[in-house]
């Protein structure tokens, strides 16, 4: 249940043209909320505003304002518009349920196991410059990132549509926007099974949506000039 204390909406986004903020944007557009969005890209002058330092002490995109609430991490943002705006949509499970501890596991999974396993490839591979090269953590991260996707997979053997069954939820959301990373910046050849529930899933109308939203022309000529996916 929602804290009576906290004033909630109007919903106002910072970031854009990252796959961690493309989350929070895709599941604005999956609910059909309106909001603000603020396109500042990461390690650019347009996060050294007064307004944003304000609000992220760790300078770090995206931040979601909802009313009095203000949060940051792209999976905790988009576990909270679809456990909030309900009414809209149900993109997860009841919390308290079994389902929803089920869900739950594969969201920190992939968060854990997939997208923070991406990032090292992207740091040590994309942004030498930044954080070093390392050939080494590269090639372990790739393989380490096969065999996670390879959880993924098993869940999907059946044929299920989804991670979950026939309903596609924010646990969806999470593994197709690391499915984006591993194929299109991390260069993985991932299974064809994943390929398949990918390019299932990018079919949805708000993911198109928010692909647009969030890779503006800018965005997309900071990332092919290493900026951060």
């Amino acid at each position: 249940m929602t804290d009576a204390s906290q004033n909630l909406g109007p919903l106002r986004l910072w970031g854009a043209g990252t796959g961690r903020t493309l989350r929070p944007v895709w599941m604005l557009r999956e609910l059909g909320l309106p909001f603000e969005h603020k396109c500042i890209l990461t390690r650019t002058t347009t996060m050294e505003t007064p307004a944003f330092a304000a609000l992220s002490g760790r300078g770090k995109i995206p931040i979601l304002e909802d009313g009095d609430l203000v949060i940051g991490e792209s999976a905790a943002i988009t576990l909270h518009l679809a456990d909030r705006y309900r009414d809209h949509g149900i993109f997860a499970p009841e919390p308290g349920t079994v389902e929803r501890a089920k869900h739950d596991e594969l969201c920190w999974f992939t968060m854990i196991e997939i997208d923070a396993i991406l990032y090292t490839i992207r740091r040590h591979e994309g942004l030498p410059e930044i954080y070093g090269a390392s050939e080494n953590a590269v090639v372990a991260a790739r393989e380490y990132a096969l065999r996670s996707f390879g959880e993924i997979e098993r869940r999907l053997a059946d044929g299920r549509p989804h991670l979950l069954g026939d309903h596609f939820t924010v646990a969806d959301l999470l593994v197709k926007t690391c499915l984006d990373w591993a194929v299109f910046v991390c260069r993985i050849a991932v299974p064809e099974v994943l390929t398949a529930y990918a390019e299932k899933i990018a079919t949805r109308p708000a993911y198109g949506a928010a692909m647009t939203q969030n890779f503006p022309p800018e965005a997309m000529a900071a990332l092919t000039g290493n900026s951060d996916l």
